[in-house]
């Protein structure tokens, strides 16, 4: 089994494959890691996608105070803020 610590680095490492990358951040939403799951929502440099997947992880694992920063900060991408501000609606 992966740390948080571990899954972070195949989320935002380019060397993986695109569905070891996908696990790792479900894995960091099972485990609750919303920290970590933020900060790939953050990286600009990441896929859109994949950043997406962590946005809507940080939904399904309850991080929705660390959701509510990031859609009220207005630091993400257009389409991410969009997004974001929509799962809090939801």
């Amino acid at each position: 089994m992966s740390s948080p610590k571990q899954d972070f680095q195949t989320a935002v490492d380019k060397a993986p494959s695109r569905t070891e990358r996908e696990d790792a951040i479900d894995r960091l939403a099972e485990g609750g890691a919303c920290d970590k799951l933020a900060i790939v929502v953050q990286m600009g440099g990441l896929d859109g996608p994949l950043r997406r997947r962590a946005l809507n992880a940080m939904d399904d694992a309850g991080c929705r105070d660390l959701l509510r920063t990031l859609a009220d900060d207005g630091g993400l991408d257009e389409p991410l803020q969009s997004d974001a501000e929509s799962l809090l609606e939801g």
